[in-house]
Formats: C-alpha cells, structure tokens, sequence
C-alpha cells in the first residue's frame, strides 16, 4: 500500500494530529492487509523547499522517522499523477510498516521483488507503462543491485 497524502493544516501542525491519523490508518491497514508493506512519498529535504500551506520537507521527514518509518535505497520518483504532468523527482520511498514474510533475506531489508512488483504496477497505474527512460532505469538498477532485499538508508543525524 502507499500512502499518498498526509496533510494537516498550517497552524495546527505539530499539535499530534497528524500522528494518530498515521498511526490510526497504519493499524487499520496492518489488521485488514496483513501481510503486508505500507510505504509513503516523501520529498528528500536535500532536493525540496516547503512553503506555509505544502509544510516543511525536513521535519516531514523527521515525522516519519520518529515513527519509526525507513528510507529505501532507491532513487525514487513519483510517476506522473496525469496526462501532461511531471513526474515529481527526488523523493525518498520510506517504509511505515512491513510485516516478517516480506522483510528480505538479509536484516535491515525488505523483499527486492515485492518492492519491484509494487513499483511496476504504480508506474503502469499512473503513467500506464513501465517506462525504459533514465529514471526507471536507474529505478530497476538499484533494485536489481540488491537480489537479497532492498536495504534502508542509514537514519539521517537530524532525525
């Protein structure tokens, strides 16, 4: 599953609520998908600037990764949403939850052909192919780099 959008309104940001509203809807998925793997978009701070009404990319991340989510290691992109729109680069992948059956044969991974599968059907979801331009052949390099499971980026300091 992908968790599209989380968004709480300015001036009520940092007050909890977007944290029982991810937590809530986590637990729903876990108990009515099980097994499974909840991922989110996140724009990488490195690469994005917020504004008031779209909030700050840094402390999303740091959001997700109090709550114990992961970042992939992948260079990931969010497929065009429409006919004529850019695909959105730079994004991190992050893992909110992964039930035991889909971790990956090593520690601190997750399954390399579940993660491969989810992206093909995203990508022919959103964009209606599986494209062969440089992005998603980066994309497929990093994941077929890792047979054994996709590996998580080392927690960044800020978190």
């Amino acid at each position: 599953m992908m968790l599209s959008w989380l968004a709480v309104r300015p001036g009520i940001r940092g007050g909890g609520v977007g944290g029982r509203l991810l937590d809530a809807a986590t637990a729903s998925w876990r108990t009515a998908y099980a097994p499974c793997l909840v991922l989110a978009e996140v724009e990488d701070p490195d690469h994005h600037h917020g504004s008031e009404l779209t909030g700050d990319p840094a402390r999303r991340q740091r959001f997700y990764l109090a709550r114990g989510a992961r970042i992939l290691e992948l260079p990931y992109f969010q497929p065009s949403l429409g006919r004529g729109l850019p695909r959105v680069p730079h994004l991190h992948l992050m893992v909110l939850h992964v039930d035991p059956p889909l971790h990956g044969g090593t520690p601190d991974t997750v399954d390399a052909t579940v993660v491969r599968r989810f992206l093909e059907k995203n990508l022919r979801t959103s964009e209606g192919r599986v494209g062969s331009d440089e992005q998603t052949t980066g994309l497929w390099r990093a994941v077929d780099a890792h047979p054994d499971g996709i590996p998580y980026r080392p927690s960044p300091q800020s978190a």
